[in-house]
């Protein structure tokens, strides 16, 4: 009997590392999180919008709203697809207005977006080519970001584009896929 006690307590122990071990995928249940590009992972993305090319002023903007979205991952959501991710957050009367005159920069800048990491977005010289909707219902105080999955090309960034020339890009990774924060200056 002692030796049956024995070899079902081992046996638990051993079914114990094994699950342990299993959950270590770190493609799902990885926690979101900010990636920065470079020239080579925005080389397709240019190509798609003729005469823009990339900018790392503009990609480390990008970077500081991935950084932004990534960093509370309660109010993001992805569509059924994993076409586009959406991050609600808050943003006060004066962000909102500054949204609305096209001044990204001010408006990211009075939301906190690149504040925590040393940055901040600098002059408004940008567009960002992703949608942001600042009329949510009710909830007066909060907006939208809808990112798009990496490698599409949306009606949002189409219009973003028209007469720029350069192009910024960062990326939010949930889940093992990559949504585009795509800056146009």
């Amino acid at each position: 009997m002692k030796n049956w006690k024995k070899l079902l307590a081992c046996l638990l122990v051993g079914l114990m590392a094994l699950t342990v071990f299993t959950a270590c995928d770190a493609s799902v249940g990885a926690p979101m999180g900010p990636k920065r590009s470079d020239a080579e992972s925005a080389k397709a993305l240019c190509e798609s919008f003729k005469g823009v090319t990339y900018d790392e002023e503009l990609s480390e903007k990008a970077y500081y709203i991935a950084y932004w979205v990534a960093g509370t991952s309660v109010s993001c959501s992805t569509n059924a697809n994993k076409t586009e991710l959406y991050r609600v957050g808050s943003a006060n009367d004066s962000a909102k207005i500054n949204l609305l005159q096209h001044n990204y920069a001010t408006a990211f800048d009075s939301m906190g977006i690149g504040k925590g990491i040393g940055g901040g977005m600098g002059a408004d010289d940008f567009i960002p080519g992703f949608y942001i909707d600042t009329d949510l219902d009710s909830r007066k105080d909060y907006i939208s970001f809808t990112l798009p999955n990496d490698g599409r090309v949306t009606d949002t960034m189409t219009k973003a584009a028209k007469g720029k020339t350069k192009l910024g890009v960062a990326y939010v990774v949930k889940d093992g896929v990559s949504y585009a924060v795509v800056l146009f200056g």
